[in-house]
C-alpha cells in the first residue's frame, strides 16, 4: 500500500465577512453606520479583530478556489495544512472547495493569539488520536508555552482500525518582524532562538513517545531551512529530509532565473536583495520511514509571487 502525506499552508483561511468599510468609517469618528446585512447561510459569523487590531477578513473566493484546485490536483491521502481558522472554516472548505473528498477533518485550537491560526489535518484515511501540545515548555523558558501555534500528534490508521503511521504537524516562528520595532536585528535573532527552541522541543517530545524502529514524519511551515541554525536539532536527532532531491509537479510562468533545485517552497525578495528561494514547507522522516519513500513531490505555483497562497505544497509517497 501507498500513502501519500503531505504539507501545505493554506494562508489566512479564515470564515469572515468583510465589514472593514463599516469599521473604517466608525474609526474616522462617524456616530452611526446605518446599514443591513443579510445572512443566507445559517452558520454563524462574527467580527474578530487580529492582535494587532487588524479587521479579519476571509480569503478573497479566486484564492480559495485555487488553493483548492492544488490540493485536490496533488491528490494526498493525508494534508496537514497551517494558517487554518479553526475547525469550521476546515469542513466548510472540505465541503465547499474539495466536494468532501477527505471524510477526517481536525483542527485543534492552539496558541496564537494574533493571527488566529491553526494547524488542520485532512485524510482519506481514518484517523486515530490527536494530541496537541501546546502547553508544553522549554526549560529556558518556563514562563510560557514553547509552541507559538502548536505540535500536534495524529494517528493514521488502516481500515482495520491499526495505527500504520503517526504524523506530527507544526507551523514555527516566522522571520517576519515589524517594521515598528526599535531594534529588528535584535528581534530577528529572538525570532531564531524561539525557533531553535521550538524544534529542540520536538525532537524531545517525539523522542520520549517514540523509538527508532517506529514509523512517524513531522512535517510543516519551519519558516527556516533544512541547514539553518534553528532546525538543527532535527538532524542531530536522526531525523531524514524527505525532500532533499524532489520531483517538481508543474511550471511556474516567469522570467526569473529559478534555482538549479527544485527544493524550494517559498521564495522571497527583499528591497535591494537578490531573490531567495528556501525550502520552509518540509517533510522529516523517522529512519525507519526512510526505506519506504518511493518519492518526493513539490506542487509548483503558476505565479511567482503567490497562487492563492505564497506557498508551494509539498508532499511524498511512502510503501507502507
Amino acid at each position: 500500500m501507498v500513502l501519500t502525506v503531505g504539507t501545505f499552508n493554506l494562508n489566512n483561511l479564515f470564515d469572515r465577512w468583510n465589514f472593514a468599510g463599516a469599521v473604517e468609517a466608525l474609526a474616522n469618528g462617524t456616530s452611526s453606520v446605518p446599514a443591513t446585512y443579510t445572512f443566507d447561510d445559517e452558520h454563524r459569523r462574527r467580527l474578530q479583530l487580529d492582535g494587532r487590531g487588524k479587521l479579519l477578513v476571509s480569503k478573497p473566493v479566486a484564492d480559495t478556489n485555487r488553493i483548492a484546485e492544488r490540493l485536490l490536483a496533488a491528490d494526498v491521502d493525508v494534508w496537514v495544512v497551517q494558517e487554518v481558522e479553526n475547525m469550521d472554516v476546515l469542513r466548510e472548505f472540505n465541503r465547499d472547495h474539495l466536494n468532501g473528498a477527505y471524510p477526517h477533518v481536525m483542527v485543534i485550537d492552539g496558541n496564537d493569539s494574533t493571527r488566529f491560526i491553526d494547524i488542520g489535518i485532512l485524510s482519506r484515511r481514518p484517523v486515530g488520536g490527536v494530541t496537541s501540545f501546546q502547553r508544553v515548555f522549554h526549560p529556558d523558558v518556563p514562563t510560557r508555552p514553547i509552541f507559538s501555534r502548536d505540535l500536534v500528534e495524529v494517528e493514521i490508521l488502516d481500515t482495520r482500525g491499526r495505527r500504520i503511521l503517526t504524523v506530527y504537524g507544526t507551523h514555527l516562528k516566522s522571520k517576519f518582524v515589524d517594521f515598528t520595532v526599535a531594534d529588528p536585528v535584535a528581534a530577528a535573532a529572538e525570532s531564531q532562538l524561539l525557533r531553535q527552541r521550538q524544534a529542540e522541543t520536538i525532537t524531545r517530545i517525539i523522542a520520549a513517545r517514540t523509538t527508532s524502529r517506529q514509523r512517524y514524519l513531522l512535517c510543516g511551515d519551519m519558516n527556516d531551512t533544512p541547514d539553518s541554525t534553528a532546525l538543527v536539532a532535527f538532524e542531530q536527532a536522526g531525523l531524514v529530509n524527505a525532500l532533499e532531491s524532489p520531483t517538481e509537479v508543474g511550471t511556474v510562468k516567469t522570467t526569473v532565473a529559478l534555482p538549479p533545485s527544485a527544493a524550494w517552497t517559498s521564495t522571497f525578495k527583499a528591497s535591494g536583495q537578490p531573490r531567495t528561494f528556501d525550502l520552509i514547507d518540509q517533510i522529516w522522516l523517522s529512519p525507519a520511514l526512510k526505506p519506504r519513500l518511493t518519492g518526493a513531490f513539490i506542487g509548483r505555483r503558476r505565479k511567482l509571487a503567490r497562487d492563492g497562497t505564497d506557498h508551494d505544497p509539498a508532499w511524498i509517497g511512502l510503501e507502507l
